[in-house]
């Protein structure tokens, strides 16, 4: 490896293709790699998302099982060994992070001499409330971190002001999170791939959503809102791609409801472009979201969408069919919104929307390479 590149060591990866691993994954993928070489840590007994792809971009995998349930202290100890073996390899860490709970990997860093610490926050609320000795850590980590942290990153102001005290908010770089515009614009080839692979005609009308099935999600309100629509226009379908620890409840309720057999759920979409294009209504009812990158993929396509409004952050919105509603008026109004919305007849030009506002992912792999540099 060239002297002259920068060795990064991205923490925080998992080994489901959510968003966090979405992003890392296509910066790493467009990001200048006779400048940047970056290494993954990983933390789980299989492969991390997409290892395999990361490994042929010449990535190192690096394994470390953190035993936090076995105690504070043997825990601490497995993040020192790895260090005292690897701390010379890198020039940057970046800590991926939901919350400020585990940031050990970013304190050990700097107290090893790895030159740059960057915290990565991806989200803006709790997926799973905190126990209480991770809420201790959160008010800890918070209040005290910019001691061993060089740079704090976010993917929204909501998610900033949410997660970092108001000293690390203030000076926060809120990076514009991008997408592969070209493999997301709409393209009439997939749209009729995808309608043909699922048994859907030209003619019908689709209303669809991405997201793990958990709670911050919303797939069970979902559902709800697919069944008023479904009340009032007898020819409706719908599509839910995703699956997760909540799918046995989601499909239970399915299973239940008057659209039965009019919603097809996908747990996994490999080519999740030629949805975007399939579809007709894009709908995203999160209790919270750190941005909600499958929005800014679905307006890429030329999707008219409906999100919750307030728990997701207003930089989301990039065209002029796109609409915020609160969750508190129900499934309900939420239905009557969405079967308001039509396809705009030039989806095919939607895109221009994402590049106007910076959110190629060639713009943000530049970006991210002046985080990195700073």
């Amino acid at each position: 490896m060239p002297t002259n590149v920068l060795r990064v060591l991205q923490v925080g990866m998992s080994s489901d293709y959510g968003g966090t691993e979405a992003v890392v994954y296509e910066i790493y993928r467009n990001i200048d790699k006779s400048r940047f070489q970056f290494d993954f840590l990983n933390v789980y007994d299989k492969p991390i998302a997409r290892q395999a792809l990361l490994e042929s971009m010449d990535a190192r995998i690096l394994p470390l099982k953190l035993k936090r349930r076995e105690g504070y202290r043997k825990y601490l100890r497995g993040i020192k060994a790895f260090y005292k073996e690897h701390a010379h390899e890198f020039d940057v860490v970046v800590c991926n992070v939901q919350c400020l709970d585990q940031i050990a990997m970013a304190k050990y860093a700097k107290k090893n001499g790895i030159p740059k610490t960057i915290i990565h926050l991806h989200n803006a609320n709790y997926g799973v409330q905190p126990s209480r000795l991770a809420r201790i850590a959160i008010f800890w980590n918070k209040r005290f971190c910019h001691r061993y942290v060089d740079q704090f990153v976010a993917c929204s102001s909501l998610a900033a002001k949410w997660g970092y005290s108001k000293r690390d908010y203030i000076n926060c770089s809120i990076l514009k999170q991008g997408i592969d515009v070209e493999r997301m614009r709409y393209d009439t080839e997939k749209r009729q791939s995808f309608r043909m692979r699922f048994g859907y005609s030209a003619g019908d009308r689709l209303y669809g959503s991405v997201g793990r099935m958990d709670p911050q999600k919303n797939q069970l309100f979902l559902i709800d809102v697919y069944s008023e629509i479904r009340r009032i226009d007898k020819q409706a379908k719908f599509v839910l791609v995703g699956s997760g620890p909540m799918e046995d409840e989601v499909r239970q309720k399915i299973d239940s409801s008057p659209i039965a057999d009019r919603i097809c759920v996908i747990p996994r979409a490999d080519e999740i472009e030629t949805f975007y294009s399939g579809i007709d209504c894009f709908l995203l009812p999160s209790k919270f979201e750190g941005l909600g990158m499958v929005l800014i993929e679905a307006q890429c396509s030329g999707l008219p969408c409906l999100a919750t409004k307030d728990t997701i952050p207003p930089e989301a919105k990039l065209r002029d069919d796109f609409r915020f509603l609160p969750l508190d008026l129900g499934p309900v109004e939420w239905a009557k919104e969405a079967m308001k919305t039509s396809s705009d007849s030039q989806r095919d030009i939607a895109y221009h929307c994402i590049i106007d506002d910076g959110r190629d992912i060639v713009e943000t792999a530049k970006e991210y390479s002046k985080i990195l540099l700073s």
